[in-house]
């Protein structure tokens, strides 16, 4: 199967990754055809997933299954495609290539730029992000609602990384189930100013969660209910949740021409234009993008998604418009300091803990009006298709 651009169109892009980086590149490349373009722009997104995921409401959703479905958490990713005007193609992707996109299947799509929109998982197998078995709606709520009986049932939680999801998990947990002792161990928010840090441990600790320094490396408890540290330090936990240790599948996806760009991790390293260094029809965005050496990205993933997002589609548009040539396409502006505000955490459907640069009585006010409720997707809703394509 090839799928080419229509006469009517001045080219075609596939999106590997129908998540928010994905959507977002879809969205953008819409926008072409209501500036009165020569045409617009075929788009194809591929995703494993029958679903697009707002992952960010994953500490929620596992104490609070019941609200995937009420506020939307995943949302039908054909009903999202067309939304933002883009084919939506279900299939696992095998490789990537300058032009093409190859599924397990033997499908293959042709287009004249690739978008490289994947995102990460968890090393542990945590469902923060969607597992690779988790192909359907169906799938995913039932992982949810199976880790929350395992929640439910536990007496003692220790929560391995303390992260901005770690903090939300221990806090959701903590919330909703207030007898279970839990434990969060790791750094507490890297990379954050220690007034910020010093705010969140206040907070979790009248909740009455344990917050440790350390690291865990095991999944579970041994057999007589422990979980030890790096440093030695024996915890009781009846479960582990693993809130650290993300990992990319780049070097599984990408053909021989674009392997060179890749990290070590799976990510892949691009010039400024988010174009691959060794290849000028491949781009990148979101949280596969590798981070240059000396900069931050936006810890908050679908801010970065976003951003990353936006000039991946207005340079694509520049390229299939005959505009590419160096200065016309567009730099991604890296932060060479570490992005703190606006963040906003939610640590059950009551607590929060906001940090904006306003006094923090206020900041803690806004950030539970705006993400306590609903993870923002009151917010967030109608730009995906809410209440249009989609219930």
């Amino acid at each position: 199967m090839t799928n080419k651009a229509e006469s009517a169109t001045i080219g075609s892009c596939i999106i590997v990754g129908g998540g928010l980086a994905g959507i977002q590149v879809a969205r953008g490349l819409q926008k072409l055809k209501g500036k009165g373009g020569k045409g617009g722009i075929t788009v194809t997104v591929v995703d494993r997933q029958n679903y697009l995921d707002w992952s960010l409401a994953s500490p929620r959703s596992v104490v609070a299954p019941d609200d995937v479905q009420k506020f939307g958490y995943v949302m039908p990713l054909t009903s999202v495609c067309e939304f933002v005007g883009a084919d939506f193609v279900q299939g696992a992707v095998d490789k990537i290539g300058p032009k093409s996109v190859t599924l397990e299947d033997g499908t293959t799509l042709e287009a004249d730029c690739v978008v490289v929109a994947i995102g990460g998982q968890y090393a542990s197998g945590a469902i923060w992000k969607p597992t690779p078995d988790q192909t359907t709606m169906e799938e995913r709520i039932a992982a949810f609602r199976a880790l929350n009986k395992k929640i439910a049932d536990a007496k003692s939680i220790v929560v391995a990384g303390a992260g901005p999801t770690g903090v939300e998990v221990a806090g959701e947990i903590k919330a909703a189930f207030p007898d279970t002792t839990v434990t969060m161990v790791g750094t507490l928010l890297p990379s954050s100013p220690e007034a910020l840090q010093t705010r969140m441990k206040g907070v979790l600790e009248k909740m009455g969660v344990v917050v440790q320094e350390g690291r865990v490396d095991v999944e579970a408890p041994d057999a007589d209910g422990n979980v030890k540290t790096r440093d030695g330090v024996f915890i009781k936990a009846d479960l582990v949740l693993n809130a650290a240790g993300f990992i990319f599948a780049g070097a599984k996806l990408a053909d021989e021409t674009l392997a060179k760009d890749l990290t070590a991790r799976g990510q892949f390293n691009c010039r400024p234009t988010l174009q691959l260094q060794g290849c000028d029809t491949v781009y990148c965005c979101g949280d596969v993008l590798a981070v240059p050496e000396g900069c931050f990205a936006d810890v908050k993933g679908s801010s970065h998604a976003d951003s990353t997002a936006d000039i991946v589609a207005a340079n694509i548009i520049l390229q299939l418009q005959g505009k590419e040539s160096s200065p016309a396409l567009k730099e991604f502006a890296w932060s060479k300091t570490p992005i703190n505000k606006p963040f906003m955490t939610a640590l059950g459907p009551k607590i929060a803990v906001g940090y904006i640069g306003m006094p923090h009585f206020l900041e803690n006010f806004m950030a539970r009006s705006i993400k306590c409720k609903d993870y923002y997707m009151s917010l967030k809703g109608k730009g995906y298709g809410k209440g249009k394509t989609w219930k």
